[in-house]
């Protein structure tokens, strides 16, 4: 006994929209062309000419607009079907398609799915390093801190005796992020002449001070230090606002210079010699 299972055309397309919708893995090349060439067809009816020339302008427009890449769209086209001559109306679907994904979509279907893992990919042809790292990939964890129990004039004897950095973050006694201490607050305590038996919880209470996650992207950091021209910022935790780690000027430039490197140095292997070169 033979079964046979009927499968409405739009199910296809259905399935594809939902589980590209839902982060699970799949082509994409085929279900575009198929979606490309229906909607061409469907549109063929009411336009004039033959609705095939419509099928492959769909496919073309389509594959254009959803991967960002117009001439590889209108030239699959017309190498799928044949059809060279009609390979300049390929081209201008194509380029429409792309100006219009361009103006509608943030990035291609190719990259969605890194961007929705938080690697946010701006602009396809010319990618900013800070834009591929997430903050916990340069931060240094469990920073050095100075509870907020301690009086001003432990924190200036801190400062010119036993201090590393140039700054260091506050917390209380649960780990919470109070504020920032800095060189540079230290030397206006002493030339204002404050009250060395004030503690920090109280200096610093009404103090507003700039954090990040750990998920967050190191693009938004640089800028947050650019605003804020605070060179180090405290990253806690989202819910409980504890200090987990601090990320500085130094290290974003670190990355930063890291990547280029990668990008500009090749290293080729010839025999038992590594050759270094730079393009």
């Amino acid at each position: 006994m033979r079964a046979y299972v009927f499968v409405h055309p739009l199910t296809a397309p259905l399935v594809w929209l939902i589980a590209l919708g839902s982060g699970t893995s799949g082509g994409v090349l085929a279900p575009l062309l198929i979606l490309g060439g229906a909607l061409g067809c469907l549109a063929g009816q009411f336009l004039p000419g033959d609705a095939g020339f419509w099928a492959m302008i769909g496919m073309a427009g389509i594959m254009s607009g959803a991967m960002r890449a117009p001439m590889t769209g209108a030239l699959f086209a017309a190498e799928l079907t044949g059809q060279f001559a009609a390979l300049p109306f390929c081209i201008a679907a194509a380029v429409a398609a792309y100006a219009v994904s361009v103006l509608l979509m943030r990035r291609s279907i190719l990259t969605e799915k890194i961007a929705r893992r938080g690697r946010h990919i701006l602009q396809e042809y010319s990618v900013d390093a800070l834009d591929l790292l997430q903050v916990r990939d340069l931060m240094t964890a469990e920073p050095e801190t100075l509870g907020d129990y301690l009086s001003m004039g432990d924190v200036i004897d801190f400062f010119e005796k036993r201090a590393q950095h140039r700054s260091y973050p506050v917390v209380n006694r649960t780990g919470q992020l109070v504020g920032l201490v800095s060189r540079s607050d230290v030397l206006r305590w002493e030339v204002e002449g404050c009250d060395r038996a004030t503690s920090l919880a109280e200096s610093l209470s009404d103090a507003s001070q700039p954090t990040a996650y750990p998920e967050s992207l190191t693009g938004v950091v640089a800028d947050l230090i650019v605003e804020s021209g605070i060179g180090r910022i405290p990253i806690v935790e989202r819910e409980s606002r504890k200090v987990v780690g601090i990320i500085t000027r130094q290290d974003l430039l670190k990355a930063r210079h890291k990547v280029r490197t990668g990008e500009t140095e090749r290293t080729r292997h010839v025999g038992l010699l590594d050759i270094n070169r730079r393009d």
